[in-house]
């Protein structure tokens, strides 16, 4: 009987050990895990309509708490119009369209920012 309360014991201690250290492992990983920079931005310019298409890829599972916060456009590293959202369209890849006025051999970019961590930029030359 001795023997069979001192292995339950020493089962029941040993479990509660890996849970605590379990419990320890998944508190440490980084809050940042969950929230991420946009994956991708692409840009197209329409010389005609002179309309800059800036298509980002932000994968998130809700766009209205997780999204992209700002888009900063420049022409040639110089800002010509940022942009501030409280949500993004989708939750995966969604397109933003803004005017800008630009000449041959202008060097547009994209800079899109999530509201929690992180950013990426896309840029095009006008040809």
């Amino acid at each position: 009987m001795y023997m069979r309360i001192r292995t339950w014991t020493h089962h029941a201690s040993m479990i509660i050990l890996a849970l605590f250290f379990l419990s320890s492992a998944v508190m440490l990983i980084p809050v940042t895990a969950v929230a991420h920079s946009p994956s991708k931005v692409d840009l197209m310019y329409d010389k005609a309509t002179k309309t800059l298409s800036v298509t980002i890829t932000h994968t998130v599972s809700d766009p209205t708490s997780h999204y992209i916060k700002t888009v900063t456009v420049m022409s040639n590293n110089k800002v010509v119009q940022t942009m501030i959202y409280n949500s993004q369209p989708t939750s995966d890849t969604f397109t933003y369209t803004y005017t800008v006025d630009a000449v041959p051999g202008t060097e547009l970019s994209a800079q899109a920012e999530c509201n929690y961590f992180g950013s990426d930029t896309g840029s095009v030359s006008v040809p």
